[in-house]
Formats: C-alpha cells, structure tokens, sequence
C-alpha cells in the first residue's frame, strides 16, 4: 500500500510540475509515462467488466495527453473550436477549454464527455456535453467501447439558448442539441481505485482523472 500510495503522490507532483500551465517539456511527459506504467500492475480494479460500479461517477480530468506524445504539450485549459470537440457537428466557433469531466454509469451504460468552457472573451461558462454509451466485453475486461452519438451545449446557469448563441458566435437558428451517426472509439481503464483513474484512449490519447463527489452533470449519481 506503501509502495502505491507513493507512485500516486509523485506521479501528482509530476503531473502538478507544470507550474499551472498545463505544458511540459518532453521529459515531464515521459516522467508522467513512467510513473503510470508503475502503477498499473497494482491498480485494484483489474478487471473493470466485474466492477463497473467501482469506476462509474463523475470524474475531473487532471492530466490529458489528447493523441500521440508530440501533442502532449497541449494544455487541458487551451482555445479550441467546437467543430473540433464535437466531431464537426456544431459550428468552427472558438472557444476556451476550461476543465474537462467525465460521466460514467454503470446502470444506464452513459459515457459523457463535459467540457467547463467558456467563450473567449470570458463573459459567461457553458457546459458542452459528449453523450456516448459503453459496452464492455469480457475478452477485453479494461475495455471500454463507447459510441458518442449527440452534443448538447447549454448553461449551468440559467442563460437562455439565445445567448449562448450569441455569445459563442453562432447564427440564431443554430441548434444546440445535435444528434449523428457515433464513431466508434474505445477507452481502456488501466488503473482505477478509490480517488484515482488512468485511461488510454484508443486515438493515442492518456488520461489521468480524479474522483469528483456531486451529482452530476449529464447523468444522475446517487
């Protein structure tokens, strides 16, 4: 226990080394790498298919690497644009990327992406939501087969659609609930126990996650 309480303590301070500013230099990336390579032969959940309830809630994305280690550089707060977030179903509007969290639920099978973002001028926050569901198979137990299919834009303050629009630059018929045809992605969960969990997305990305206690944004938690 020792030993894992140790590689989680410096793998945050590696991960915590950026100074705030979410980029690191190559051998920040591969010190991340190494610590996540140690811990996974202890993760306590080594067959997630058999404790699905375990890896389910809400979690915050601490670390993303977003594809194959020379974009590792990008920071998790970074301007982006919509069409990029939402497989180009929404508007190539930017946008600031603030947080980004994840939703899973073992019951309902929900596999949410939301992103905290806010337009570039910083004048309000807006959640825009992934929706995907999960499958997982028991010849890949660490597999996570996720199918996103609809994107949501809305405010978690109350704003109306019609300043959304505005502020993040769409046209006034814009549609702010999107349903289409969902790729095919999958995300295999390597280390997952109480407070802790690392995934390898299957375009390259790496994601290390903490546990996060509310009830949610896109699904209900008890």
């Amino acid at each position: 226990m020792a030993e894992v309480a140790n590689l989680k303590a410096d793998l945050l301070t590696a991960i915590n080394a950026d100074g705030g500013t979410g980029r690191y230099d190559e051998a920040g990336i591969d010190a991340i790498h190494a610590l996540i390579e140690k811990l996974i032969p202890h993760s306590p959940i080594a067959r997630p298919i058999d404790e699905q309830a375990k890896v389910a809630g809400p979690w915050k994305s601490l670390f993303a690497q977003f594809g194959p280690k020379h974009t590792a550089g990008k920071p998790i707060t970074h301007e982006t644009s919509f069409k990029l977030l939402t497989f180009n179903n929404l508007p190539d509007a930017p946008l600031r990327l603030l947080e980004i969290e994840q939703e899973i639920h073992d019951v309902s099978k929900d596999y949410n992406n939301v992103h905290i973002i806010e337009p570039i001028d910083g004048s309000l926050r807006g959640h825009l939501i992934v929706f995907g569901h999960y499958t997982i198979e028991a010849n890949t137990p660490q597999r996570y087969g996720v199918e996103f299919s609809r994107v949501g834009l809305l405010s978690p303050d109350g704003i109306s659609d019609a300043e959304l629009r505005q502020a993040f630059g769409f046209e006034a018929e814009q549609a702010l609930d999107i349903s289409f045809k969902p790729p095919k992605l999958h995300s295999d969960v390597v280390y997952c126990d109480e407070d802790m969990r690392i995934n390898f997305g299957s375009m390259g990305g790496v994601y290390v996650m903490s546990r996060l206690h509310h009830t949610g944004n896109s699904v209900a938690f008890d």
